[in-house]
């Protein structure tokens, strides 16, 4: 998963319409496993909603940032201000998670 991937998916989602993985996947002209990964790391993170219990079904958080957004104000922020990046990323431990995907 790239950012880039991310970014297409946010993108391509629109304000209070609602998504399965394949629709996205149609839209994009990308692989569905691809765009279930993103849209599970894009819900776990607070950018979409997973709207159903039994299928998937997503559709984007309107009032959060956008994901690329987010990247550079997180970046800013640990240049901005004495942080051991280390630690910041240990405590949630976000690499790990976003590789599984």
């Amino acid at each position: 998963m790239t950012l880039d991937m991310v970014d297409a998916v946010w993108s391509a989602m629109r304000k209070d319409e609602f998504y399965s993985p394949g629709d996205l996947a149609n839209t994009l002209g990308q692989p569905t496993e691809a765009v279930v990964r993103v849209l599970e790391f894009l819900s776990r993170y607070g950018f979409a909603d997973r709207v159903t219990e039994r299928e998937l079904i997503f559709r984007k958080v309107v009032s959060a940032l956008s994901p690329s957004d987010a990247l550079r104000t997180l970046r800013t922020l640990l240049a901005d201000a004495p942080v051991d990046a280390d630690r910041v990323t240990s405590v949630s431990k976000t690499p790990r998670h976003f590789d599984k995907f």
